[in-house]
C-alpha cells in the first residue's frame, strides 16, 4: 500500500510538469507542514501517527536548495506518547528548471521519547542518535514566490544500536 502511495505520488508530481519555467529558486527560503505518517518498526506495529516539518535555507543555484530542517512525528494513546524527529543539514535538488518536482537527503540527529502518566506521576525517557532524511517533493506555483508542497519522506534513525524508520507524507507551504 506504501509503496502504492509513494509511486502515485510521484506520478502525479512528473505529470502535471508545467511546460514553461515554474522554479526559479533564489536567495532565502522557508516552508513547514502538517501531515501523517507511520512508524515502519515491525515491534512497533506500524502505527500512524502525526507528522510535522519546518525547513530554511539559502538557495546557491536555482536547482539547489542547502539548508536544514526538523521533521517530527508523534503519536499518544491511552496514557502514553511517543514521539520521534530528525534535525538534519538537507541538499534539495531539482532535477530541472521547468518543473518542481525535488529530490532531498540530509545528515544529522535523531530523537525519540516516550512518555506515560500514571496518576500524578509522569515518567518521560528520551534517547538520542543519528538521523539521516530522503525525500522527495513538488512545488505547485501558487503565487510569486509561495508554493503549496506536497513531500514524502524517509527518516532513517540510529539509537542506542537500533535503528528505526517513519515514512512521513506531509503538505506544505514554501516561500522562496
Amino acid at each position: 500500500m506504501r509503496t502504492a502511495v509513494v509511486l502515485s505520488f510521484l506520478t502525479l508530481a512528473i505529470s502535471t510538469a508545467p511546460l514553461e519555467a515554474q522554479n526559479r529558486h533564489e536567495g532565502f527560503w522557508l516552508g513547514f507542514g502538517l501531515g501523517g505518517g507511520s512508524n515502519l518498526d515491525a515491534g512497533a506495529g506500524q502505527k500512524a501517527g502525526g507528522a510535522a516539518y519546518l525547513r530554511l535555507g539559502g538557495a546557491p543555484t536555482p536547482q539547489l536548495l542547502i539548508g536544514g530542517e526538523v521533521l517530527g512525528w508523534g503519536r499518544s494513546e491511552g496514557n502514553a506518547t511517543v514521539g520521534q524527529a530528525n534535525l538534519t543539514g538537507d541538499i534539495a535538488f531539482y532535477p530541472s528548471l521547468n518543473g518542481g518536482l525535488f529530490l532531498k537527503v540530509g545528515l544529522g540527529f535523531a530523537s525519540t521519547s516516550f512518555q506515560t502518566t500514571l496518576g500524578n506521576v509522569t515518567t518521560t525517557i528520551r534517547d538520542e542518535g543519528l538521523g539521516t532524511t530522503f525525500g522527495a517533493g513538488y512545488d505547485f506555483k501558487l503565487g510569486r514566490n509561495f508554493y503549496l508542497t506536497p513531500n514524502v519522506d524517509l527518516l532513517v534513525q540510529r539509537i542506542s544500536g537500533a535503528t528505526g524508520k517513519l515514512l512521513l507524507i506531509t503538505l506544505g507551504a514554501t516561500w522562496h
